[in-house]
């Protein structure tokens, strides 16, 4: 038996909470292939795994030190 990889991407249709005018970046989370919800991110939010974001902090110059005591 061989598996069937599909040639195109899958498509999503998706009703998002933003007014008809709007240009910007949208989080969406997706359930069992089926948007369930949306947020819109503004120009000053990010999103990132925590690794990245102290990987970003790292290269802005802080230092990112574990509390004593806590395992790296």
């Amino acid at each position: 038996m061989t598996d069937h990889i599909p040639t195109q991407a899958p498509t999503l249709n998706a009703t998002l909470s933003v007014p008809p005018d709007f240009t910007g970046r949208v989080l969406v989370y997706v359930e069992h292939g089926r948007a369930t919800s949306d947020r819109r991110l503004f120009d000053d939010e990010h999103v990132a795994c925590l690794d990245a974001f102290l990987e970003l902090a790292r290269l802005a110059g802080w230092q990112v030190v574990a509390p004593t005591g806590e395992p790296q």
